[in-house]
């Protein structure tokens, strides 16, 4: 895993990181995030408006979206798919109400012992790339994988490589919050 934080200040403190990391690691594999029956299930979506444009491979829902696929929900103001013959390859979900977020949650399969969990994302946008597994959140982004919390101005999610990039933006921090083991 592969978590970038803007210009480390000492030794001590990129150390400091690298336990953090070591410990993340143990408590989640983010390659197991979604539940491989999600993909089996009918996608449903509801929205106030709709365009479909079949011969560029597009579709936009507009007002009060919510699109639902197994444990999958999205949420947001607009979403946008594209797709080809291949399937769906990307949704993006923005939200353009002034201090909304778009919000996306998904069940992740369950752990050797039998829990399970649920992430959470939220941004001013979601591009969410389906085939690569591949989760970009901008804007007031916040993810919450097994209960432990990224917050940020971007977080880049690469489920198949078990990576995570964060960044704070302008003159801003990134912030994580990671849980004990035992939990």
């Amino acid at each position: 895993m592969l978590l970038s934080i803007q210009q480390p200040r000492s030794a001590s403190h990129v150390r400091h990181w690298h336990g953090l990391l070591i410990c993340f690691m143990a408590l989640a594999s983010p390659v197991t995030w979604a539940l491989d029956s999600d993909r089996q299930q009918p996608l449903e979506i509801n929205a106030d408006s709709a365009e479909l444009n079949e011969g560029e491979g597009f579709s936009v829902y507009s007002g009060n979206v919510v699109i639902t696929q197994g444990s999958m929900k999205i949420e947001a103001s607009t979403i946008r798919i594209t797709f080809d013959d291949n399937g769906i390859q990307t949704m993006l979900a923005s939200e353009e109400e002034e201090g909304e977020l778009a919000y996306m949650r998904q069940q992740a399969e369950p752990t050797e012992d039998g829990k399970i969990s649920l992430m959470e994302a939220w941004g001013k946008s979601i591009d969410y790339q389906v085939t690569k597994e591949y989760l970009t959140l901008l804007g007031s982004a916040k993810l919450i994988q097994r209960g432990n919390q990224f917050s940020g101005n971007e977080i880049l999610f690469d489920v198949l490589k078990d990576n995570v990039k964060a960044s704070g933006g302008e003159d801003k921090r990134v912030k994580m919050i990671f849980l004990p083991q035992s939990n």
